[in-house]
């Protein structure tokens, strides 16, 4: 080995094993290139599993999902938006001369999609049976569920294009639009104020066909972005068209079920609660889609190994490589997540702090390096120095990890389809780079 700082020595573990014997030099100093070398050592193999969740808050969201799509590893997802609306703001004066015309329902969209948009999809609105409650803990969750009433107030079937479309129109029943109408002309006590609104009209749903497998569609969850509008007509003193909106409420009551049917697929299990399956079990691959609750788990038992010698002085970094194996994406129907984060956790497969920048204030997000030509070198990298360094230097970190997540703030059902060691092109990687000790 050259006394060089310059050079790049890639060896395993074994090999930093065999010295015993350590120089003396003291840490407050940088000891100079005849006694240091740089070593880098990707021989740290991560242990992959996915980790899938039972249950998980989709509550009080400023966005919504909706639409079906099959995905050739998880299996078919489902997603169903509920809500509430408000009465129109201000006073409504209908003249007992205006006529009803018609009412529809504006479904506004926010340009996010997952799976195959070639297709037409048909979308129902339904009215809730029963009015929106908490499931658990003052919280609503992807399993959470509403009744409708059995008639859908409207449907409309279409091929939905989120790049151009900002918005969906569906004519809704004329005999619940006339309903509506006469109670806001009468000035009923069930439209005087939101809460006798909530006790008559519960709420709402939306939905597709249940052989739309094609993709599912974000949806704007903001206040006033979803609307129930009645159409109507004067003629005194001269012929005017007219609208009233009741709109949407983005409260705690809002939510999105989102329910996936693994049946056929390596995650599938007959029995309920939080499960992990080692990636031996799952073919060596393993797999993160944080809005459906699968979570990609990276534990690192063979990092203690590294300083079972005594020349390691100093970890100077250390890399998480995470490579997406090939095919299993692109750049229309399953798109990588434009960023993702890493959070801590352990035996207990909780979620926990997140992995921060170097600055310590900020979480540190990853956006993909995409390979367009071969599409053999796409990969994610975070810096992890301390927290490797901790798992290094503490006796109760054994089955310490992290989880690999898409943005928490956002719902979303993008995925990632990821190899182990054992993907000769595609395996996640540990890189360390060491300061070392010469004799």
């Amino acid at each position: 080995m050259a006394n060089n700082r310059n050079n790049l020595l890639f060896i395993p573990i074994c090999l930093l094993c065999l010295s015993c014997s350590r120089n003396d030099i003291e840490f407050g100093n940088i000891p100079d290139n005849n006694y240091t070398n740089i070593v880098y050592i990707d021989s740290v193999q991560p242990q992959l599993s996915t980790v899938i969740l039972d249950s998980f808050a989709t509550g009080n969201t400023t966005s919504f999902l909706l639409g079906k799509y099959k995905d050739p590893y998880l299996g078919l997802v489902s997603a169903k938006p509920f809500f509430q609306i408000t009465i129109p703001s201000g006073v409504v004066d209908i003249a007992s001369t205006s006529q009803f015309d018609s009412a529809c329902f504006i479904i506004h969209l926010n340009k996010y999609y997952y799976g195959d948009t070639s297709l037409a999809q048909t979308i129902f609105v339904n009215e809730l049976a029963q009015a929106i409650d908490y499931t658990y803990n003052n919280n609503l969750y992807n399993t959470s569920d509403i009744p409708a009433k059995p008639a859908a107030l409207g449907s409309k079937k279409l091929k939905i294009q989120p790049s151009k479309n900002d918005s969906i129109i569906i004519r809704l029943d004329g005999a619940k639009g006339l309903e509506i109408y006469n109670k806001l002309q009468q000035k009923s006590d069930d439209v005087a104020n939101d809460v006798n609104f909530q006790n008559y009209f519960k709420g709402i749903s939306l939905s597709v066909n249940d052989n739309d497998t094609t993709a599912i569609y974000g949806l704007n969850g903001s206040d006033g972005n979803m609307v129930l509008r009645i159409y109507y007509h004067t003629t005194i003193p001269f012929p005017e068209n007219k609208y009233v909106d009741f709109t949407s409420k983005a409260n705690s009551y809002s939510f999105t079920q989102l329910v996936s049917n693994r049946t056929g697929t390596s995650l599938y299990s007959s029995t309920t609660g939080i499960k992990e399956f080692s990636s031996i079990q799952t073919n060596d691959l393993v797999f993160t889609q944080y809005g459906t609750g699968v979570l990609l788990k990276m534990t690192f038992p063979s990092i203690k190994g590294i300083i079972a010698t005594d020349k390691i002085v100093k970890l100077q970094k250390a890399e998480l490589i995470i490579r997406p194996i090939g095919q299993t994406y692109d750049n229309f129907k399953y798109k990588l997540p434009s960023k993702l984060y890493l959070a801590q956790t352990n035996g207990t497969n909780g979620v926990g702090t997140e992995v921060l920048d170097s600055t310590l204030n900020n979480i540190q997000y990853a956006a993909p390096s995409i390979d367009e030509i071969y599409g053999l070198n796409t990969y994610y990298r975070f810096n992890v120095t301390s927290y490797i360094n901790a798992m290094l230097t503490n006796n109760d970190v054994a089955d310490a990890g992290f989880f690999l997540l898409e943005n928490k703030d956002v719902l979303q059902v993008n995925r990632v389809v990821i190899g182990d060691s054992k993907q000769p092109l595609f395996k996640t990687q540990l890189l360390l780079t060491t300061l070392i000790i010469n004799k």
